[in-house]
């Protein structure tokens, strides 16, 4: 007998299939529901937070450089508000995006197209790139005229280096320019932005960790459109850098450079007590307002400071070094060599002359350096030999960095011991295998001025805190002493203002005013050009020392009586800061 199964009826089978879908969607409710539980309440906050960020972002605040002060106040670099400007490419076509770049390129004649591809392919596609900095308020007037026209351009506060002074100072407080390509690694964030501005020469590169600001950071909270939906919030605020004050007076430098006139050359001024450079001025030079200029006036700019960095052949200036090493070692100073206008040394093929080639006949050593007579100073070469000449010139500084503040230092060069005869009798009136900076003849005669004290040259005197009050002395420093004895820095100070004020002395044509008491000292040396450089070196006054002055003319057919000393006396006299009441015109 055959069993068949009965069919359900169509009612049964309906309730048995809705039965299964309804306990289906049950359990697949309560899934979703512990998952939605789950999300909210173990890790609601965690999500709440992660979704409250993605409307949120951290913008980088800029901080002003610190500005830098001459020795009475007066501003040498300082910061001009300014602007910079960003675009972001959110939500706009390629089209869209290369007529804007066009369109800023021909407004800041800059070619922000070589930027179009970089910003195409950035992700996510509301980063902000930044395209100018440093803009001028007649810059961003189209854009902020012409809103429609620059879409998803964003212009905010920037600051500029300006530098009141211009060419005078340029040499000193150097400039500022973007970090390169080749330098981005020395330069790292959030201190620095690839597109910063940093110190690239003088003071602004020196003191770069002092000047530079430190950067804030306020939160931006937006909308998908980009729209603010709540003021920014500040979570760490900007500094400023911090302040220098120099030693130097702007007003002397500016009136150094108009000595130097169309000359090339340096002039130094150094308070001979503490080794403050009250001038450090150099020609020729540039505008860091305008650093593109190739020319000022016509003539070449330079970036070499010839005060610190030009090293030359001191020439008669020296002769005071070696002056001191032959007393050092028994020189009496009331011997008398007799100056017949040559000097011989055995088997050197020719002789060695004096500037006047009939002689000067019998001179001590104060009316030696009176009149430069080269004939005394081979004699105390001749004595004193290379090894104990050359000791002498490393003892007044020569030969080595002066340790001056400022990049860039050139030591000079003091040739070997072991010299040959005849150089030797050259290096004695500093020529020959010898170079000095301007500087480092200035720290010399200061050593002679103050007793012996071999300072160290101080441009900065204080770097002052953002806040205006607290502030670091740079203290004064002393890196040796000459070891001069009294006898003998009369003696040396007598024949310096014998050459300054007395009838036959080199620099009397110069006419320094007698009240001034100059002791001081020309030089010509023969450069490879087959003209002179001409110097002045002195200190004053002569009996309670204040300052040492320098100046030096490159490639001149005069001698330093002529072509050096009237630009130190024009500048002593605006040192004086009387010189509209002094007779430069009588002795």
């Amino acid at each position: 007998m055959e069993y068949r199964s009965q069919p359900l009826s169509h009612s049964r089978h309906f309730r048995r299939r809705a039965l299964l879908s309804a306990l289906f969607l049950a359990c697949a409710f309560s899934v979703i529901l512990g998952r939605v539980g789950y999300l909210t309440l173990v890790r609601g906050t965690e999500y709440a937070d992660a979704a409250n960020a993605n409307l949120q972002s951290l913008r980088r605040i800029d901080a002003p450089r610190g500005n830098i002060y001459d020795r009475n106040g007066r501003p040498v670099a300082l910061n001009r508000l300014a602007y910079s400007l960003t675009y972001s490419r959110y939500r706009r076509s390629d089209a869209e995006v290369h007529a804007t770049l066009a369109r800023l390129s021909g407004l800041l004649e800059e070619d922000l197209l070589a930027r179009e591809d970089e910003i195409l392919e950035t992700r996510p596609t509301w980063t902000r790139h930044s395209l100018a900095r440093r803009l001028t308020q007649s810059q961003i007037v189209p854009v902020l005229e012409r809103p429609d026209d620059f879409e998803g351009v964003r212009l905010k506060d920037d600051y500029r280096r300006e530098y009141p002074y211009g060419p005078a100072m340029a040499l000193v407080a150097g400039s500022v320019g973007k970090i390169t390509a080749e330098d981005v690694d020395d330069y790292q964030r959030p201190l620095y932005l690839p597109d910063d501005y940093v110190g690239r020469s003088g003071l602004e590169k020196q003191y770069e960790a002092h000047l530079v600001g430190k950067p804030g950071r306020e939160r931006h909270k937006r909308d998908a459109r980009g729209g603010l939906l709540e003021a920014p919030v500040i979570e760490q605020a900007a500094h400023p850098g911090d302040d220098l004050v120099l030693a130097i007076d702007a007003e002397l430098q500016v009136r150094a450079l108009e000595l130097l006139g169309g000359n090339s050359g340096a002039a130094v001024i150094m308070d001979v007590r503490t080794g403050d450079v009250v001038v450090l001025a150099a020609a020729p030079t540039f505008d860091p307002n305008a650093p593109w200029l190739a020319e000022i006036n016509g003539r070449p700019v330079s970036y070499l400071n010839r005060a610190y960095r030009g090293a030359y052949p001191p020439g008669s200036t020296f002769k005071l070094m070696t002056a001191a090493g032959a007393l050092r070692h028994g020189w009496d100073a009331e011997h008398r060599v007799v100056c017949t206008g040559r000097t011989y040394w055995e088997d050197w093929p020719r002789p060695f002359y004096c500037d006047v080639r009939t002689g000067h006949g019998p001179l001590d050593l104060v009316h030696a350096i009176q009149v430069s007579c080269n004939a005394t100073f081979y004699e105390m070469g001749k004595e004193l030999g290379a090894e104990n000449l050359l000791a002498e010139a490393r003892r007044f500084g020569f030969g080595q960095p002066t340790g001056i503040d400022l990049p860039g230092e050139r030591s000079g060069v003091v040739a070997a011991n072991g010299v040959p005869g005849g150089e030797l009798l050259n290096l004695s009136i500093g020529q020959g295998a010898f170079t000095a900076t301007p500087l480092q003849v200035a720290v010399a005669y200061a050593a002679l001025a103050n007793g012996g004290r071999l300072l160290q040259p101080r441009v900065v005197t204080e770097i002052r805190g953002p806040d205006g009050v607290s502030s670091t002395v740079v203290p004064v420093r002393e890196k040796g002493n000459v070891a001069l004895s009294q006898s003998a820095r009369e003696t040396l100070t007598a024949g310096l203002f014998d050459a300054v004020n007395t009838p036959g002395g080199t620099a009397v044509r110069a006419k320094f005013p007698i009240e001034w008491q100059v002791c001081g000292k020309t030089g010509t040396a023969e450069n490879a050009q087959g003209t002179n450089d001409a110097w002045f070196a002195c200190f004053l006054p002569r009996h309670a020392p204040e300052i040492a002055v320098v100046v030096l003319v490159e490639n001149t057919d005069a001698h330093g009586g002529d072509a050096a000393a009237p630009i130190a006396r024009d500048l002593i006299a605006a040192w004086w800061g009387d010189s509209q009441e002094l007779d430069l015109t009588e002795q």
